[in-house]
């Protein structure tokens, strides 16, 4: 039995010749024409999906979150108890201790307690001894 040679065609391989100096400016050119419209007409750079929801959580918490006072010596010692949210209830952030209060058998308010406590230490605190959280 003779095989048959009727095999798929081979691919020719292309090679792309790089852009000379000339192709080069032009194509600067017209990017910088692309941006100078875009700002014309308030279109703004979408950044990957990622980016955007990153960016939308800390509008929204920047808009939705008051610093309070709090006394710094007894919040930090609160810190230690972080692992239940007492030192976001101190604080007077109601969702966040609650939250706290919710995954503390995950572990993951024990390092959020961490957080809020190196947050804490830096802070100077005022005549009363108060820093705002």
């Amino acid at each position: 039995m003779a095989m048959g040679t009727g095999s798929a065609p081979k691919k020719e391989k292309t090679t792309q010749t790089p852009l000379n100096a000339e192709q080069v400016k032009e194509l600067v050119a017209l990017e910088g024409e692309l941006k100078d419209l875009k700002e014309q007409h308030g279109i703004e750079e979408k950044g990957p999906l990622w980016q955007r929801i990153i960016q939308s959580y800390y509008d929204f918490r920047d808009a939705h979150t008051t610093l309070k006072p709090v006394k710094r010596k007894t919040y930090l010692w609160l810190c230690l108890l972080a692992g239940v949210g007492i030192n976001q209830f101190y604080a007077r952030h109601w969702v966040k201790g609650l939250l706290y209060l919710a995954f503390s058998w995950t572990g993951i308010p024990i390092a959020m307690g961490l957080v809020d406590w190196m947050i804490a230490v830096p802070k100077q605190p005022d005549e009363n001894g108060m820093i705002m959280i």
